[in-house]
């Protein structure tokens, strides 16, 4: 357990430390506005991209399992009415 504190304080210490280096990224800030609006722009397009992928997929089967539902509750019914046809 006297390995835990050092590497606590050193955890804590990055903590302390690494905001202010976090604050000095050249991609986050430019002093263009034109250029950051496109960042932000590009950023909410690319967080959004993997949502709309997933609910074009949900879409899709579930309009492929609802006609196949269709389809096979119209063919019950063609049989029933083909059995009764018949008898």
């Amino acid at each position: 357990m006297s390995g835990a504190a050092p590497a606590t304080a050193l955890a804590v210490l990055f903590a302390v430390l690494l905001p202010g280096v976090a604050s000095a990224c050249s991609v986050c800030f430019d002093a263009n506005e034109e250029t950051r609006w496109a960042f932000i722009a590009t950023t909410v397009f690319l967080s959004a991209l993997p949502l709309a992928l997933l609910f074009g997929v949900g879409a899709w089967l579930r309009r492929k399992v609802l006609d196949t539902e269709r389809r096979h509750d119209v063919a019950r019914r063609n049989g029933a009415e083909s059995s009764r046809l018949q008898a």
